[in-house]
């Protein structure tokens, strides 16, 4: 058997009504802590009120105009806020781009260099603040992960940041705080958690225990994505569980071809994460089963999906997502672009296939 590695630094407490244990993860001194969250959830949800009144004088400013796929420029300004504040922890409350910009200020809170200066391979010395993530909705288990993903708006590119020290030192996973979500959320953010699943496990760097965690993310997703969509709370708590198991995954195993290609269609033409990944699932898996170097694995992924009567592309249309970039507003002429954009990023390494800007390029346009 090949060695491996495995090791997750993050508590978890998990389970409905988890967010009144927020004392129990918090340390002496965390005595002056920057809560950073959107309108939203603060304007939706209870957490934030509740966490105002049970800090008190420990929470020194909260961070509320986080946006959808956080700029870098955003971040930097939070970081400002959180040095000016001198907090010694930042709490993270809300989706995935809350709590991928508590890391990033967390990053940055402690005087370092520009972000910019960071994702283009500068090194980062010391150590980020102390994060604590309180996620809202199931889908990108960022409260288990060392990554942060920050949107380069000069550039028009989503760019992720991976760093062990990123890794937040608890995560308080609630399914009453995702029981707000809409529907479309429901499914944007649950089909995030099914791709997480499946690319950790076709990842080449998957380990033993990640292919549990992967495994049953995908079995109890696929199962629940439809029930939760329409406000089951039994199957909302079974999906933020999937989405925390998920994360653990990735956060061995990492994700691969599939995430890339998805970038451009969220920051160029405004696709939910989830649900751009969605729409290219199909072609993926159909591109996997022909150039895969680990085809048993891509069959146990289909075979999943099968258990509940359906192609993985049925499972998509299924949740309301046209597998079609055309109806995403992508033009054909973009394709190759984003082909020569996905190249260059580490996921195609640990991309169980031959994978060169051709074979991407068709794969856009399978999609297409």
């Amino acid at each position: 058997m090949d060695p491996f590695e495995h090791h997750l630094p993050t508590q978890v407490l998990f389970g409905e009504n988890t967010l009144s244990r927020v004392g129990d993860v918090l340390l002496d001194d965390h005595e002056r802590i920057v809560i950073v969250t959107d309108p939203q959830v603060a304007a939706q949800t209870p957490a934030i009120e509740y966490l105002r009144q049970t800090l008190g004088d420990r929470l020194v400013s909260v961070i509320e105009d986080t946006e959808e796929n956080p700029g870098i420029e955003s971040v930097e300004r939070g970081a400002e806020v959180a040095r000016a504040a001198s907090a010694n922890l930042i709490l993270g409350v809300g989706g995935g781009s809350c709590l991928d910009a508590a890391k990033g200020i967390a990053l940055l809170a402690t005087g370092a260099r520009a972000l910019t200066d960071i994702l283009d391979g500068a090194p980062f010395e010391g150590d980020p603040l102390p994060t604590i993530c309180i996620p809202t909705t199931s889908g990108t288990g960022s409260e288990v992960t060392p990554y942060a993903v920050f949107t380069d708006r000069a550039r028009g590119l989503k760019r992720g940041y991976a760093n062990e020290k990123l890794f937040p030192i608890a995560a308080i996973v609630d399914p009453a705080l995702t029981y707000s979500m809409p529907g479309e959320l429901v499914v944007n953010t649950g089909m995030d958690v099914i791709t997480h699943a499946i690319e950790a496990f076709l990842s080449t760097d998957a380990t033993p225990p990640s292919d549990v965690l992967a495994l049953e993310a995908l079995e109890i997703a696929v199962a629940e994505l439809g029930a939760a969509r329409e406000a089951d709370h039994a199957a909302m708590q079974r999906m933020a569980h999937a989405s925390t198991v998920a994360g653990m995954a990735i956060a061995r195993a990492g994700t691969i071809l599939l995430h890339i290609m998805a970038y451009p269609l969220t920051v160029l033409h405004q696709v939910p994460h989830g649900r751009a990944n969605a729409v290219l699932l199909p072609a993926f898996l159909e591109f996997m089963e022909r150039k895969s170097t680990r085809p048993e694995r891509v069959a146990k992924v289909i075979e999943l999906f099968g258990r509940h009567g359906l192609t993985p592309a049925a499972f998509v249309s299924e949740q309301g997502i046209d597998a079609r970039l055309s109806k995403c507003g992508v033009e054909e002429d973009e394709l190759l672009g984003y082909a020569q954009q996905t190249i260059v990023k580490d996921d195609v390494r640990i991309t169980p296939a031959p994978v060169g800007v051709e074979d991407i390029a068709k794969l856009y346009r399978a999609a297409f």
